[in-house]
């Protein structure tokens, strides 16, 4: 077999990029074994030259970006993060006629589609494995191995931190705060930790990830997303209790030309193929026309997992220089799901009596209870709650029957609701 050269330039040399550069450094005589691809990294752009960087050869780095796009590399990969310059520098790569492998989900969730179509008006490939799911080939499914079918859903746990959170919570019986402080500890969440706790993470990965399941461009400007937060140890035991887990999934449902979108907590029963993931990992439940559901799970984040999938966008390139992907072709309205579905709900109370005027307040918008709790709160009237279990209701209706909670005065915090999965 041939050898074929593939000379790369790196822009962005942290946790991914040192993880890229020790993968190609352990496994190129694997690579070129396999795949008959020698691969080189030309130069690395970074921030801080003076820092140190274990087995990083101090002569291909650089301060200066158009160093390394305009030094005779064949590929381009962005690790640089964020929209800007990391735009600009995508942009520059593929007006040259370089291909590209980025990790930027934030970057690809706001503007994939004209990165897209400026790499497919050059003839050149846009490589964006790991910007979804770490090493798991989720990406490469939906653009390559499910091509036959039409994907109908998706549903997944997305994010990383929020489920190794979770599952400190659901383990150790243990509060938000100090399974937060854990994943912090344990370099799973960042110091600031709000895309992630918040579900903006989440939500930029599905919008990747719906938009090639889709093929179409989809304005995720309105579709709610929801984080953890406000979850309590009490919501964890409940759950358990009746049999469910609170995992964080993000799911997309397309229906004619519009797709139900919706980033939340959720309970499932722990027959459910989401409910085992646990800690750090990420999985993606696809639902195809022709093969049905399928699960895709692994490592979602980390230093070589990344990496790997980085690695993997690489060499694909690499062995098939002359295959040209497409942007999305169609346009689909992203809206606000109103699924029917049982409910689990938390009120903060400052008397458990106001199960009363609840129960009746859920009952004249007919939501029927399927178990109530008064629960009184071992830490002051503040601790307070009532906690139900409701039959299957839509979104509008539950939403009306705790804005009259509300305006009622009857608890003293808002409502936590929660979908019930079947």
């Amino acid at each position: 077999m041939a050898t074929q050269k593939l000379k790369i330039g790196l822009l962005g040399c942290g946790t991914v990029g040192g993880g890229l550069v020790e993968l190609i450094h352990k496994n190129s005589a694997l690579i070129r074994q396999r795949c008959g691809i020698e691969l080189s990294i030309t130069r690395i752009l970074v921030r801080d030259p003076v820092k140190e960087r274990p087995g990083v050869d101090r002569a291909l780095i650089t301060t200066h970006p158009e160093k390394v796009i305009n030094n005779g590399c064949d590929l381009v990969v962005e690790l640089v993060g964020g929209i800007d310059p990391a735009r600009k520098f995508i942009q520059r790569s593929l007006a040259g006629n370089k291909h590209v492998v980025t990790a930027n989900k934030a970057l690809l969730a706001l503007d994939g589609y004209s990165l897209m179509k400026a790499a497919e008006i050059q003839k050149v490939r846009l490589g964006f494995e790991a910007s979804v799911c770490g090493g798991i080939p989720i990406v490469r499914a939906l653009r390559n191995g499910l091509v036959g079918n039409r994907i109908q859903g998706l549903a997944g746990i997305l994010n990383g931190t929020c489920n190794y959170i979770l599952t400190r919570m659901t383990e150790e019986d243990i509060d938000f705060n100090a399974a937060l402080a854990g994943a912090q500890e344990n370099g799973f969440a960042e110091a600031d930790p709000a895309l992630d706790i918040d579900g903006h993470d989440a939500a930029q990965k599905l919008k990747i990830l719906a938009e090639l399941a889709f093929n179409s461009r989809i304005d995720t400007a309105n579709v709610k997303t929801d984080g953890i937060r406000h979850l309590t140890s009490a919501d964890v035991r409940a759950a358990r209790e009746s049999g469910y887990v609170i995992k964080h999934v993000a799911s997309a449902q397309v229906s004619g030309d519009s797709v139900a979108m919706r980033v939340a907590p959720v309970l499932l029963p722990n027959s459910h193929p989401l409910a085992g993931v646990r800690e750090e990992n990420n999985a993606v439940v696809v639902r195809g026309d022709a093969v049905g559901e399928m699960m895709f799970s692994g490592k979602g984040a980390g230093s070589l997992p990344s990496a790997s999938a980085v690695l993997s966008d690489i060499v694909d390139i690499a062995c098939h220089r002359t295959t040209t992907d497409t942007a999305p072709q169609g346009n689909l309205a992203a809206i606000q799901s109103n699924e029917a579905a049982a409910r689990y709900l938390r009120f903060p109370v400052s008397n458990p009596s106001a199960i009363g005027p609840i129960t009746t307040i859920l009952e004249r918008n007919g939501i029927a209870i399927t178990s109530a709790a008064a629960v009184w709160g071992k830490n002051g009237s503040d601790a307070h709650q009532v906690r139900m279990l409701t039959n299957s209701c839509p979104d509008a209706v539950l939403e009306t029957a705790l804005g009259e909670v509300t305006r009622q005065a009857i608890g003293i915090a808002p409502a936590v609701s929660l979908s019930i999965c079947a």
